[in-house]
């Protein structure tokens, strides 16, 4: 088992145009940290992140546990819309749990004009690390499916 600060894959876009294909992470913990499980990708980038899957994650007292972000904008400031993002597909998120100091949990924030295909969420378990403090799942034009997931996730479109 492997114990992590965070696993993020981005920012992609930065240089115009990026890859990245074929990353499989499997059997980590991540403690009391800003970010779990995350794909991101600067406004206005070209190119493809395809074939990742996050297996056998655990989170303990984790800020954003699950998050696809084609919107990212580091400092917050002069942020454009821009219509061409870099390509989100065939993710997977399988057999994951834990608990989160957020209440979104799954945040999957994916571009207008590209979107995200082939997202994948199973058994994927988060609850809060609030005693009974409820948690969320959040899509914008994310495609793919979720089975056997607490909180629901009911915003992937088919």
């Amino acid at each position: 088992m492997i114990i992590l600060d965070l696993l993020s894959i981005g920012s992609l876009g930065s240089g115009g145009y990026d890859t990245v294909e074929n990353v499989h992470v499997r059997n980590c913990t991540l403690k009391q940290t800003l970010t779990g499980v995350r794909i991101k990708t600067l406004q206005g980038g070209k190119g493809y992140a395809r074939r990742i899957s996050f297996e056998g994650i655990k989170f303990v007292a984790v800020d954003n546990p699950i998050q696809i972000d084609q919107f990212y904008c580091p400092l917050k400031v002069n942020c454009q819309n821009y219509t061409s993002a870099v390509a989100i597909s065939d993710v997977s998120f399988t057999a994951i749990s834990g608990t989160s100091i957020a209440e979104n949990v799954i945040n999957l924030s994916c571009s207008q004009t590209i979107g995200c295909r082939n997202i994948n969420i199973d058994r994927v378990y988060i609850t809060s690390s609030t005693p009974g403090k409820k948690v969320l799942a959040n899509c914008f034009n994310a495609h793919g499916q979720a089975t056997h997931t607490k909180p629901t996730v009911k915003c992937l479109l088919p």
